[in-house]
């Protein structure tokens, strides 16, 4: 898998994409791409590197070759704007349909798009997603309980895309619950944090619809891994990024299947390449065959390095105590 990776660097490396001076810190000569043992001596790249510098400094794009500009703030901090060039684009949709096929969203499905849509990466990727299907799709662009029942009441919206946060509020009364249940909604697809089994329970019983699980970064753009129907960790394409696990203490690759901090590198020319960027973000991989059949990897996210303790060696998160009440179980 490494071997692959590094060609698909090296090549992008000998097409200029890693000429702009950040990258160049980064990445200081194509003999560290010749193994992963030299691979592995580069630096971490940041988040506060990227807010440090502007989006054209990380980008080789004409502006013929600019899809859009967008902006996360991230979890915490300043608001961080990000370039994403045509070729992005059509990469997105590459991971769209290998997620959503395997899902049956079908071009009569109407996609409901619970979530605020300003110049953020995820409210646009969650629009993207629907019309990659060939769907149609409505914004709730304010999604307080009320508006969101007001769509799903008039509208044959049939799958809802938001924050597991947002959707779970409709379980603080009955009048929405019931709204939700009758609606013709049969299938949540939810990212922007993290879904337990806890709050999975409670959405699928609140919805009464399926309720997948995605993933996605601003860093790279939404969903970059989503769940297929058995529900068993989420897929990923790994012909486009090299996911490494490594070690917070050591800053070492961990041994395979054991959990880590993920660190990105893109593998296609991206409009702003990654370089084993430090996510802070809790994952386990395993390349091992999924019930589904599918080629892809998978990847499990725990949480953040920040919001985790160490308990027996493991890490352990308080959204794994995240409450349900009984009568949705």
């Amino acid at each position: 898998m490494h071997e692959n990776a590094l060609m698909k660097l090296a090549e992008l490396y000998d097409a200029g994409l890693f000429s702009p001076a950040f990258y160049k810190r980064k990445l200081p000569g194509r003999e560290m791409l010749l193994d992963y043992e030299r691979f592995v001596t580069l630096p971490f790249t940041y988040k506060q590197e990227l807010r440090d510098t502007s989006a054209f400094e990380r980008t080789v794009c004409r502006p013929e070759d600019v899809y859009g500009i967008f902006s996360s703030s991230g979890t915490t901090g300043d608001r961080t704007f990000y370039i994403f060039s045509k070729k992005d684009k059509l990469v997105h949709e590459e991971f769209i349909k290998a997620f959503y096929t395997e899902l049956e969203v079908m071009p009569w499905d109407l996609g409901g798009v619970m979530i605020p849509v300003d110049t953020g990466v995820i409210g646009h990727t969650m629009m993207w997603q629907f019309t990659t299907m060939g769907a149609g799709y409505i914004n709730c662009p304010e999604p307080s309980p009320e508006n969101i029942i007001r769509l799903i009441s008039e509208l044959p919206i049939t799958i809802v895309a938001s924050r597991p946060t947002v959707l779970s509020a409709l379980a603080q009364r009955e009048d929405w619950t019931r709204a939700a249940q009758e609606s013709s909604v049969k299938k949540l697809l939810v990212g922007g944090g993290l879904l337990s089994p806890e709050r999975r329970s409670l959405l699928e019983y609140v919805w009464g619809a399926q309720c997948y699980n995605m993933f996605g970064m601003s860093e790279v753009f939404g969903p970059i891994a989503g769940e297929c129907k058995y529900k068993d960790g989420q897929h990923y394409p790994d012909q486009y990024l090299l996911i490494e696990i490594i070690d917070p203490e050591t800053k070492l690759p961990v041994v395979p299947g054991r959990k880590g901090v993920a660190v990105y590198t893109t593998l296609w020319d991206k409009g702003f390449p990654l370089i084993r960027y430090w996510t802070g973000d809790i994952m386990r991989l395993d390349p091992t065959p999924c019930r589904c059949k599918s080629a892809m990897p998978r990847l499990w996210v725990y949480g953040r390095l920040a919001d985790c303790t160490m308990r027996d060696g493991d890490y352990v998160f308080p959204e794994e105590q995240d409450f349900c009440p009984k009568e949705c179980l």
